[in-house]
């Protein structure tokens, strides 16, 4: 009897079946991890957030374009949020991840051919372009990709001021890292973060570059050169103006530079003042003055000249010290002051910091025994309004607003008022930067108390200045 194919027939379309439902799941498998690995590398090769090619892309399509580029050709333009965290903290990270999403997207439509944009970090995006002919296309170019209001309408207020911080720097060296030209389109911003542009874009510039090197070496050689004592301090003596005899001096930092020769502090100090060195030149210069003084207590010459009063300054760091007080008497405790003055300067620009912890910090410097002096006076706009609640001894008067001459009859008038005033509020008046005798006749006419400045005597080191209060102290009468 024949068999039935029946059942073989079965048997063999079951197995082409499952062998397809086996290659089917094999290719869905596969395209599954081809998708998968496809999402993968877009999330490496992209930025989640915006969208934007990754610095891998960035780099390879600009290092291509700037293998036959000329100098300057290119630039680099970088564009920075302002207040991106203060949007973050007020409407939520959801909120500054979309404003980043949408700028990325604006910035990405502006690129032509051969342009390209990459958030570079946070809220830092980069714009490579070609140099246009003119700075102001620079500036029209920025204008346009700057504003973004409308696109950021729907997710935040309507009166949000939402601006941009721009730099860009022209590629002078087409075979340069990518890394080091990004570097300094960031550097120029932050190296003007706190100065009035009046363009909309900040340029980096050679003088930028110089700057940025110069304060690099400073910061790492600062506290070698301290400890190798190459800050010296030097003395500018004051004279009295009713007979012309020395009164005291100022206490200037100075750095004897093996390299760089006789440093002035206008190269050094404002870098120390942001990182916070100055703290300690500033008890440095306390100390010396300390010492100096005792050395001069014990030369017979020192009984012949009324008492000095040496000043030095004390920069704004110091205010927010709670043991700054007891820091300077701890110093001075250990010298021979004797009936000597140590004056404390203060630049009238703290006045603005904080000005009622300036009032106490002021006080409790009186309180110590210390007197009170107020640098640049008239170098601000509130410095008369400050005048009656400031517990000082002794204004000087700035140097730059006593760059009168005799004819000048307007400047004349107003320094005659602050040195009235003044006089009134039983407070002495400084003029500093004398340099001529008509200003010096003209201060000494009106009644300023104290001069200091070029036409007495320069800063001097200080054997020099002992050699100074030693000769004044024989032209005293017996």
């Amino acid at each position: 009897m024949a068999k039935n194919p029946a059942p073989f027939f079965l048997n063999g379309l079951a197995s082409i079946s499952f062998q397809v439902i086996v290659l089917t799941f094999i290719l869905f498998i596969i395209a599954l991890l081809l998708l998968i690995l496809r999402n993968k590398n877009h999330q490496i090769d992209f930025d989640s957030i915006t969208g934007l090619p990754n610095f891998d892309h960035f780099k390879k399509n600009v290092s291509k374009i700037l293998s036959t580029a000329k100098p300057k050709e290119y630039m680099i333009l970088s564009f920075n949020i302002d207040n991106l965290s203060l949007i973050n903290e007020t409407y939520g990270t959801r909120v500054g991840n979309e404003v980043l999403k949408r700028v990325g997207k604006h910035f990405a439509k502006q690129c032509s051919k051969n342009e390209y944009v990459l958030r570079f970090f946070a809220d830092n995006f980069i714009f490579f372009t070609k140099n246009p002919d003119f700075f102001w296309n620079v500036e029209e170019r920025v204008f346009i990709m700057t504003t973004v209001k409308e696109i950021l309408k729907d997710i935040l207020p309507e009166r949000y001021n939402f601006t941009f911080t721009t730099s860009a720097y022209y590629i002078d060296n087409p075979a340069d890292s990518i890394d080091s030209m990004i570097d300094k389109a960031n550097l120029a911003q932050k190296l003007c973060r706190h100065t009035y542009a009046t363009h909309r874009v900040i340029e980096y510039t050679e003088e930028m570059r110089n700057s940025h090197e110069w304060d690099r070496e400073i910061t790492l050689t600062m506290e070698n050169a301290f400890l190798n004592k190459e800050f010296e301090v030097f003395y500018q003596p004051k004279f009295n103006f009713s007979n012309e005899q020395v009164m005291g001096a100022e206490a200037l930092i100075r750095w004897n530079n093996p390299r760089k020769g006789l440093l002035q502090p206008g190269k050094f100090v404002p870098l120390f003042e942001d990182n916070g060195f100055i703290e300690k030149i500033d008890k440095f210069v306390f100390q010396k003055v300390c010492i100096f003084l005792d050395s001069w207590n014990k030369l017979k010459e020192s009984r012949k000249l009324t008492p000095l009063t040496i000043s030095f300054n004390l920069s704004r760091c110091h205010l927010y010290n709670p043991n700054l007080i007891r820091e300077l008497r701890d110093i001075a405790a250990q010298y021979d002051i004797g009936e000597n003055k140590i004056e404390v300067e203060l630049t009238e620009s703290i006045m603005f910091d904080n000005h009622q912890r300036l009032i106490k910090v002021m006080k409790e410097i009186k309180n110590a025994g210390f007197s009170i002096s107020v640098d640049d006076f008239g170098s601000g706009y509130s410095s008369l309004n400050l005048l009656k609640s400031m517990p000082a001894d002794v204004i000087k008067l700035d140097k730059e607003f006593l760059s009168v001459t005799p004819e000048n009859q307007k400047e004349n008038i107003i320094i005659s008022s602050v040195i009235e005033m003044a006089k009134k509020l039983k407070i002495k008046t400084v003029a500093e930067g004398v340099e001529t005798k008509d200003q010096c006749e003209m201060l000494r006419k009106i009644g300023c108390d104290i001069a200091q400045g070029f036409y007495y005597a320069k800063p001097m080191h200080e054997k020099n200045f002992l050699l100074l209060l030693s000769e004044s102290a024989q032209k005293v009468p017996v």
